[in-house]
C-alpha cells in the first residue's frame, strides 16, 4: 500500500530479526495461539496445550519445559495486553 501509494514502508512494519535459539519459543506461541479459549474475551493458552506441544517436540527436560511454558505465557500476556487495549 505505502510503495503503491509511492512512500517508503515504515520500518516498524518490518519483522524483526529473531535471535538465533528463540524461534522455538516463537513458533510456538503462533503455533499455540489459536488454541485459546474465546468467549466475551480471549483467554490464555491452555498449560495442556502448551505441554501437548512440548511432548510432540520431545522436550522431556522439566526445567526446558517450565521455560517453553513462562515464555509462551509471557508472551501471551504482551498479546493479550496488546489485543486489549486496542479494543478501547
Amino acid at each position: 500500500m505505502h510503495e503503491k501509494n509511492g512512500f517508503p514502508i515504515p520500518d516498524h512494519l518490518f519483522a524483526p530479526d529473531i535471535a538465533e535459539g528463540y524461534e522455538l519459543y516463537l513458533n510456538a506461541f503462533w503455533t499455540l495461539n489459536s488454541d485459546r479459549n474465546v468467549g466475551f474475551d480471549l483467554g490464555e493458552i491452555p498449560f495442556l496445550a502448551i505441554d501437548r506441544y512440548a511432548a510432540r517436540l520431545g522436550i522431556e527436560d522439566i526445567d526446558e519445559f517450565w521455560l517453553l511454558f513462562k515464555t509462551v505465557r509471557a508472551m501471551s500476556a504482551a498479546y493479550l495486553k496488546r489485543v486489549r487495549t486496542n479494543k478501547k
